[in-house]
């Protein structure tokens, strides 16, 4: 399924989906209802960005225990959780976007695994995104909604 939204982005005569329109956000899991675009810069981070070397998308210990930390601060107040996921620049467009949502949605089972709700996340992944505000590193960011 990633492959086929990352080749969404080229269809012509599609609105939205065109590289000449404003930029769109294509969430790669669950519904849109109830979350805010991650383009927004109103939102804030619900912890540290989890890093990953390369083209790693499995998580590894120290991804496990902030997560964890996530998730049991999720069973206090039940917000939602945007998941975005961002590659190093250097990557072929198709593959970086491929790879962020895979790093995304490793993040969002394990969650999930951890005991929040699968409706209280959403993910979506990025690539590279060349704005100044983007990261420039292979990152997963979680930010509460």
């Amino acid at each position: 399924m990633p492959a086929v939204l990352a080749c969404c982005q080229a269809l012509p005569g599609v609105p939205g989906l065109t590289k000449n329109d404003e930029p769109t956000v294509v969430y790669a899991l669950g519904g849109r209802e109830g979350f805010s675009s991650p383009l927004e810069a109103a939102l804030k981070p619900a912890c540290q960005a989890l890093e990953f070397p390369g083209t790693v998308f499995r998580l590894g210990g120290g991804h496990q225990k902030i997560l964890g930390g996530l998730a049991a601060e999720w069973q206090a107040g039940r917000p939602r959780y945007l998941i975005a996921g961002y590659t190093a620049p250097g990557l072929p467009e198709d593959y970086a976007r491929s790879l962020s949502e895979r790093r995304a949605q490793a993040v969002r089972q394990f969650l999930i695994e951890a005991g929040v709700e699968a409706a209280s996340l959403q993910t979506v992944g990025f690539g590279f995104d060349s704005s100044p505000s983007s990261p420039t590193s292979g990152v997963v960011v979680i930010y509460r909604q």
